[in-house]
């Protein structure tokens, strides 16, 4: 862990817009994949990687839940969690989780009107999921007009 640089000004969450509660700020977008992490961890969910894919619509929640942690003063809590895998392997994944304390005090300052409007505003934003699926085949279509050198496959078409 690094020791922090007490010479240099950090900006604080109230700086950044957030509201501050009892135990930790709350960011003041309301539609963003950070809030909706907190979101869920402020309902008691316990999340995995796997679980923030199909529940958040992100592949970094361990970046999420250090981000909210370092700008925002939560303390989440990681255990390990075997998982099984269809390839027949035993995974270990983290689950990140609030202590139900913190989670209770910041019910108690607010949180539950600030987590509703998060739910809202995620609603809203996945309206829009459809075209953003659509903008996402065209960029993608405009990159495989790109030249790659002929050499180049990929990892599965060699016959691995």
């Amino acid at each position: 862990m690094k020791t922090p640089d007490t010479t240099k000004a950090v900006s604080s969450a109230t700086r950044q817009g957030a509201q501050i509660i009892g135990p930790g700020g709350l960011p003041a977008k309301l539609n963003t994949v950070t809030a909706e992490v907190l979101a869920r961890l402020l309902n008691y969910e316990r999340l995995t990687s796997l679980d923030a894919v199909f529940e958040a619509s992100t592949t970094r929640l361990s970046a999420v839940a250090h981000y909210l942690a370092r700008q925002y003063g939560w303390e989440i809590e990681a255990v390990d969690k075997a998982a099984g895998c269809r390839d027949g392997r035993v995974a270990w994944v983290a689950e990140y989780f609030l202590d139900p304390e913190i989670v209770a005090r910041a019910m108690a300052t607010g949180a539950g009107d600030w987590c509703a409007k998060v739910r809202a505003a995620r609603r809203a934003r996945s309206a829009h999921a459809a075209q953003a699926q659509r903008d996402a085949e065209r960029a993608n279509a405009a990159r495989k007009t790109r030249r790659h050198h002929p050499g180049q496959q990929g990892l599965f078409e060699a016959g691995f």
